[in-house]
């Protein structure tokens, strides 16, 4: 089975006071990513655990429950009344950030490692941690609900509390034939949007090999390119091989002759600019098929 992913894009509709709420959940969000990017930093073991057992192993380092009353790097300390799946999405975020930073760090170190065995200078410059954070918050299933057609029910930061918010939306609607993945709070310009991640199932095509031979009806179209009379002459096959159609495309004169136009123009212009000698310039148009202009000569 293959796979297809798509982004819906709808609009938000709200009471113009609410955009602040958005802002302040998407820092809440970015705020926690942050904090879970240095525990990881410091437990870089985390690492080469799967998506879902390094979200159980930051967990244990950071959430204060009653078989885990005293954890390595509370998060309590930093941000305290965090949903669980609000925290859960911004531990994933952190983790893509992590891998990607320490996927790079890895090349960067074998780089210097090859270059010093080589007894050369290496400059390249190492590669450093996020220093702001503006990733969109996603939203995990209790973060929304009763999403209809035109309407989404939204939890949200106000800046001291928790609140639903039911907001209108508008744009395209999500097909019924694909599966739904966690919306994110997207901000564009001055405005909020939802963006819905889709994906659909369907069966993998058989290779280009397979489909010709096992269908005997199949018609193919060849086109072969030329640079004289005809442009192109494009024939329709059969799998075996017979041809059922020939055409020509013509126009070639005139595209040749419009080519050794604008070379005639660009030898004109090198020779009023200078920028070749007298010796090394276009003897003849005929042969100055390959001449091309460069990015220091004008085309007037």
């Amino acid at each position: 089975m293959a796979k297809a992913t798509t982004t819906i894009r709808q609009s938000l509709h709200y009471q113009p006071h609410q955009t602040a709420w958005f802002a302040a959940t998407q820092a809440l969000f970015n705020r926690v990513a942050a904090f879970y990017f240095e525990v990881i930093q410091a437990h870089e073991g985390v690492l080469d655990l799967s998506n879902n057992e390094a979200l159980t192993a930051l967990e244990k380092l950071t959430h204060t429950t009653y078989r885990n009353p005293h954890p390595i790097m509370p998060l309590e300390d930093e941000v305290s009344d965090i949903p669980a799946m609000f925290r859960r999405a911004a531990i994933h975020a952190a983790l893509g950030s992590a891998r990607s930073f320490f996927a790079h760090l890895k090349k960067w170190r074998a780089k210097k490692e090859k270059a010093q065995a080589k007894g050369k200078t290496f400059h390249e410059r190492p590669p450093v941690p996020p220093l702001t954070w503006n990733k969109s918050a996603t939203l995990y299933a209790g973060q929304w609900k009763d999403r209809q057609t035109g309407s989404i029910l939204l939890k949200v930061w106000t800046g001291t509390c928790w609140s639903w918010l039911k907001c209108r939306l508008s744009g395209r609607e999500v097909p019924l034939a694909h599966e739904m993945g966690s919306p994110s709070l997207v901000r564009r310009g001055s405005h909020w949007w939802l963006h819905t991640p889709l994906e659909k199932q369907f069966t993998n095509p058989a290779k280009i090999e397979k489909q010709v031979t096992t269908k005997q009806e199949t018609k193919m179209c060849a086109v072969d390119l030329n640079l004289d009379t005809h442009l192109a002459v494009c024939t329709v096959q059969t799998v075996e091989g017979t041809i059922l159609a020939t055409t020509f495309i013509g126009g070639g004169q005139a595209i040749n002759g419009f080519r050794k136009q604008q070379l005639g123009r660009i030898a004109r212009n090198r020779k009023q600019t200078g920028i070749i000698a007298e010796a090394s310039r276009i003897p003849s148009l005929s042969g100055a098929r390959s001449a091309m202009p460069t990015r220091t000569s004008p085309i007037r």
